[in-house]
């Protein structure tokens, strides 16, 4: 892990890390479930009344490469523990990133869109 950061208020519980990678995991969805979950219970959640949602963002030199598509890997549906609301998979060598949401802008707006700002700053937006 490199970063991992963490607000919890009264409702609602967010987090978000980054990971850089020499590369893309051979079984990628394996990699990011084993990360949901230790991110998960570091962060601290209660199943049913206190999930966590969860942006990651992912550092990957030749990701452009590869054919990873992100909205594979965002949740699709409520799990009620910890889910992944935005997938960030950035190629820092070709100067690229992709990026995926869950359920639009209504749950991860402001979390996408600050780090989806700051990404473009440095970074082209690659979609599939």
């Amino acid at each position: 892990m490199e970063l991992l950061l963490k607000r919890q208020t009264w409702n609602t519980n967010r987090a978000i890390v980054v990971a850089a990678l020499p590369e893309v995991p051979s079984d990628f969805a394996s990699y990011l479930r084993g990360l949901r979950r230790w991110v998960a219970f570091r962060c601290g959640f209660f199943p049913f009344f206190w999930g966590i949602g969860i942006q990651v963002i992912l550092v990957v030199p030749g990701l452009a490469r590869s054919n990873l598509d992100p909205t594979k890997h965002a949740a699709r549906m409520d799990n009620q523990w910890a889910i992944v609301q935005s997938v960030f998979l950035v190629d820092p060598s070709a100067q690229i990133y992709r990026s995926a949401r869950t359920w639009g802008q209504f749950v991860t707006g402001k979390s996408h869109d600050a780090i989806a700002s700051v990404l473009g700053q440095y970074f082209q937006l690659q979609n599939l």
